[in-house]
């Protein structure tokens, strides 16, 4: 069974994005989670103000922040697979 693999550029800006991940936390310590995410927004924010050239652009750019962020939760809370129960032999 043939694996698929990300392209090098894309695993290595996971990579740093993971870097990137673990200073944000160590910076953040114990802060409320809400008061961090509210301050990635406003982060996320400036940088893609920075990144389009208008809103169309910029709306584009979230979409991508979006579906990135739903996959990222899926992995997170993955729904258990239901056992299969045995049946006693009678």
């Amino acid at each position: 069974m043939a694996t698929r693999s990300k392209p090098r550029s894309q695993r290595e800006d996971i990579s740093r994005a993971a870097v990137l991940a673990g200073k944000l936390s160590r910076a953040a310590g114990d802060e409320d989670p809400a008061l961090v995410a509210a301050a990635i927004v406003v982060f996320a924010t400036e940088n893609i103000k920075r990144s389009a050239s208008d809103l169309m652009e910029a709306r584009a750019y979230l979409e991508g922040l979006r579906h990135a962020i739903d996959e990222l939760l899926r992995h997170a809370f993955k729904e258990p697979t239901p056992k299969k129960t045995r049946r006693a032999r009678s």
